[in-house]
């Protein structure tokens, strides 16, 4: 189990990381980081973010990656939105909302079904394939919307912005799924089998497993989680574009990589994308609070995701080779035999 589970202490000091950057940006704007209003404020901000590094995680989990997923996203959102325009005047505005939701939820099954195919069948990396897939999905929404934006009905506001006992739907939602798929990971047969798959997809075909089926299913998976994404930008909005959540691919990545899942697979917990998540995003606001109105905060923003993303794989890459280096090597048979 310690094998498939990652570092005994990293969530521990990733817990310490979040309490640190909360007491400093509590210390250097005592007025306006601690209060209630702010803390919901990025509650609402970390869902669709943490749920795209659900995404990256639960392939990364299978030694794979899906690069579509804020394209998958977008699709989702849209095919809610003109769903639940056009059936608005027949069905009434909920009722279509509750259909555009099912068209969103269909639209992200279908693209990972894609991506599961393309991955499993033709055996080639997933950034090469997912990338592709990334300008198949956008240019299929931007064939469809022309580019502009499209608006829904406003019945979905309450998941997108609505609080339940003071926390926001959003973030409530990210809690619930994240827990699920820990659930789904740690203790069920799939989830056994997505960590064997991804410590070596070759020993798993030697030991019989269907990596396919695996690899197919991780990708469905996704491709509902990103689709969940994108109905939660859209109802927080209730504007859906081919072109939002642009920067979101590499802070979810950033998320996935900071939270200790194995970008080389087999090892990690779902689980610790929520602590990931809050300690980005506790970065953000303070880069935000830091800066305060300069018309260049996005870029500085965008930069420290990049120096960020760059550092933790480098510092994840060196862990992996000295790790490599004080594993003692297994005699061959024909050495024992020689002994």
């Amino acid at each position: 189990m310690n094998a498939r589970l990652g570092g005994k202490y990293y969530p521990l000091a990733l817990a310490g990381l979040v309490v640190v950057l909360f007491v400093v940006l509590t210390i250097l704007a005592p007025n306006t980081y601690p209060t209630l209003r702010n803390i919901a404020s990025m509650a609402s901000q970390m869902a669709p973010i943490g749920l795209l590094a659900v995404c990256v995680c639960l392939t990364f989990l299978i030694g794979g990656i899906d690069l579509s997923i804020v394209a998958v996203a977008n699709a989702g959102a849209i095919a809610a939105a003109m769903t639940a325009t056009a059936l608005a005047g027949s069905l009434g505005d909920t009722t279509a909302s509750l259909v555009g939701v099912v068209a969103c939820l269909t639209v992200g099954a279908v693209a990972g079904t894609i991506n599961g195919m393309l991955v499993s069948r033709l055996r080639v990396h997933p950034i090469p394939i997912t990338l592709g897939t990334l300008a198949l999905f956008t240019g299929i929404s931007t064939g469809i919307t022309g580019g502009s934006t499209q608006y829904g009905t406003g019945t979905l506001g309450f998941l997108g912005r609505g609080t339940l006992i003071g926390v926001p739907v959003a973030f409530l939602t990210l809690v619930g799924i994240v827990v699920a798929l820990h659930y789904l990971t740690v203790r069920t047969r799939f989830g056994f089998r997505m960590y064997s798959v991804g410590a070596s997809s070759r020993v798993s075909r030697y030991a019989r497993l269907h990596v396919e089926r695996v690899q197919v299913r991780t990708y469905v998976l996704s491709g509902l989680i990103a689709s969940t994404a994108g109905l939660i930008m859209f109802a927080s909005t209730n504007a859906a574009n081919v072109s939002f959540g642009s920067s979101f691919l590499i802070q979810a990545i950033l998320v996935a990589v900071l939270s200790g899942v194995n970008p080389y697979g087999g090892r990690g917990l779902v689980v610790a994308v929520l602590l990931a998540v809050a300690a980005m995003q506790q970065v953000q606001t303070g880069i935000n609070l830091a800066l305060g109105r300069w018309s260049g905060a996005n870029f500085a923003a965008e930069f420290a995701w990049g120096v960020l993303l760059i550092a933790v794989l480098g510092l994840n890459t060196r862990a992996q080779q000295r790790k490599r280096k004080t594993v003692p090597r297994q005699p061959s048979p024909q050495q024992e035999a020689s002994a």
